[in-house]
């Protein structure tokens, strides 16, 4: 182990520059690995958000769009998505046709092979702050912005804004169901979109807090959760809404492991529920720091987090 810990951290990344592209020295290096399975990748720069497209991670650091092919330390920056700037971005995804997704402050740029196109509030989308980006079970693409949300299919736009059912216009968080329903997290509550209406949730309704920082849902039993308020966590069989109050820390992003257990990312580290206790696990395992900005779990079940200075993987999370 500790002859391929050095060897690893001898390697020099290739860097690779293509059309927008910019020459890096941000290498994905594995710096730390525990019998745990946890991998650490160090960027060396905060980690906003995330998106793994089979041995590609795709992330968001430091204003610029990186790409980090995992398996041969090849790393591409881009610092400029077609006409928008790589600045301020927020959120990234991977729709269906293995189109990337970025949207920022400045509207969405949209990857596909090597070139960009952008959407802004000038042309389809109902605003140009764009919070987060969701891809339906159909193969639509929501975009959630501070002025409603915009959803994309058949290669046509279609807006939706209180007048058509939304709780807010302003869409802070958005995640999928098991069913195929859209939840739509904002300031005032949440609009779930099925069957082509809306369903609102709010306080009226059960739920501690009306705003809505991230939602996430059980693969098993399609709970939904969502961090709420200042650190309130509200959970939803269905039926009833339950409420975990007081969580200690405030709470940036959720997700659901296949065992039914919710991970939190926080500004104090990475906090899970099993069913019945907290488990607080703040900067151990040789994770870089403390912060956890964003969180998915991949098709093989293994958990990642993005970090202040670089993305942590969990290879085996079940006995931990």
């Amino acid at each position: 182990m500790i002859k391929h810990c050095l060897i690893a951290c001898a390697i020099v990344a290739l860097v690779v520059s293509i059309n927008a592209a910019e020459k890096t020295s941000i290498a994905d290096s594995i710096v730390h690995e525990k019998p745990t399975e946890w991998k650490v990748f160090a960027s060396g720069a905060p980690v906003t958000a995330f998106a793994l497209q089979k041995e590609y991670l795709w992330y968001i650091t430091n204003d610029n769009l990186v790409l980090s092919n995992l398996k041969k330390s090849e790393v591409v920056k881009y610092s400029a998505l077609g006409s928008i700037p790589a600045t301020d971005l927020t959120c990234i995804a991977i729709d269906q046709a293995g189109k990337i997704w970025v949207g920022g402050k400045n509207g969405i740029a949209v990857r596909n092979g090597t070139t960009f196109t952008n959407y802004t509030a000038e042309s389809v989308l109902p605003d140009n702050s764009v919070n987060a980006i969701v891809v339906g079970r159909d193969g639509s693409v929501w975009v959630g912005t501070d002025n409603g949300v915009g959803v994309f299919q058949n290669n046509t736009w279609k807006v939706f804004k209180s007048a058509d059912g939304l709780v807010s216009d302003k869409a802070t968080a958005l995640v999928v169901d098991n069913n195929g329903a859209i939840w739509i997290g904002s300031d005032k509550g949440v609009s779930v979109y099925a069957g082509g209406s809306f369903t609102i949730y709010n306080m009226k309704k059960g739920m501690s807090w009306n705003h809505v920082k991230a939602l996430a849902v059980d693969p098993k039993t399609n709970m939904i959760w969502a961090a709420v308020g200042e650190k309130d966590v509200n959970s939803f069989d269905g039926a009833t809404w339950k409420t975990y109050m007081d969580i200690q820390t405030e709470l940036s992003s959720i997700m659901v492991d296949t065992h039914s257990r919710v991970w939190f990312g926080s500004s104090s580290g990475i906090l899970k529920f099993n069913g019945e206790e907290w488990i607080s696990d703040p900067k151990q395992h040789g994770i870089p720091a403390n912060q956890v900005n964003d969180m998915f779990r991949d098709a093989g079940g293994n958990l990642w987090f993005a970090m202040e200075n670089g993305v942590v993987r969990l290879s085996n999370p079940y006995p931990y």
